[in-house]
């Protein structure tokens, strides 16, 4: 904050005074009675003027820091230096972290890379024929019972595609099977779920792997439109449509490539094991932290 001029300054002493009948801090109350006085004169700041709701507490921090910096300069000055230092060092901190971030992602992008590139070679002679519908039928009815076996009466499913190269099935299925990014489901607190959260009420089925994207998510589709079909309710299942994603990427189609299809059971509710389906507000409130 600029230098005030010398009338405000007299005027803001004066305030204190008039209050308190001495120089001396205020009370909250005291404070906003202050602030009121203040906001009358032409040169009180435009920062002290803004009446908006979310800016009064700082507002009235303000207050207190200048009424410390009358009672005691150099005691505000310190504390003013130590506060500059604290956020240059924080300012450092953040662009470590920031290049420290910058390099892992670069070398986990670049072994992805390394990994896709190799798929594609080791799989560029093979082929894999796409299932006739009767193929398709029969594992995804297998599939169907499987699930309804295992959740019983109030457990919840999940069934989904992805590409696993250069890297352990199962571990790919577990990093995959919550989502990576837009998380399906979070803990209560907005904690989003990983595998290791839940593997001891969780099972995970691999009914397919192979290089044929179009038998991947044919499987995943038709699970999932047997089980819309059903009248499976949304509180027990992950997926919201039926067949709204595809393990192929920005690969063609055709391209032989390590495809999956899992199936993640639980015979208890959500609730149960305490995690829940994500809402519209958990991710609004991401994107406000974001920007």
């Amino acid at each position: 904050m600029p230098p005030w001029p010398e009338k405000f300054r007299a005027a803001f002493e004066k305030g204190v005074r008039d209050i308190k009948g001495k120089l001396c801090p205020l009370n909250i109350s005291e404070k906003r009675q202050l602030l009121a006085i203040l906001r009358k004169l032409d040169d009180c700041p435009d920062g002290w003027k803004n009446t908006d709701p979310k800016k009064q507490y700082s507002i009235l921090q303000c207050l207190y820091q200048a009424i410390g910096k009358l009672l005691d300069p150099e005691k505000r000055k310190a504390a003013d230096a130590r506060h500059q230092a604290r956020n240059r060092e924080n300012g450092k901190q953040k662009a470590a972290n920031a290049k420290s971030n910058a390099i892992n992602n670069a070398k986990r992008a670049k072994a992805t890379r390394e990994a896709n590139r190799q798929a594609i070679l080791e799989n560029q002679d093979h082929h894999e024929a796409t299932w006739d519908e009767d193929t398709i039928e029969k594992e995804a009815t297998e599939n169907v019972e499987y699930i309804v076996k295992r959740c019983g009466r109030n457990g919840f499913v999940h069934v989904f595609v992805g590409a696993w190269p250069g890297k352990d099935l199962n571990k790919a299925v577990e990093a995959e099977c919550f989502g990576k990014g837009r998380h399906a489901v979070f803990i209560d607190g907005g904690r989003r779920v990983h595998y290791h959260h839940v593997s001891d009420h969780v099972k995970l089925l691999i009914p397919y792997t192979g290089i044929n994207c179009e038998n991947a998510d044919e499987l995943e589709k038709r699970v999932q439109t047997k089980l819309i079909d059903m009248g499976w309710p949304q509180d027990r299942r992950m997926f919201v449509r039926k067949g709204s994603g595809s393990c192929k990427g920005k690969r063609d189609a055709g391209m032989p490539f390590p495809y999956y299809t899992c199936v993640l059971v639980c015979e208890q509710s959500m609730e149960q094991i305490g995690i829940r389906l994500t809402t519209k507000k958990d991710r609004a409130s991401r994107k406000r932290k974001r920007q």
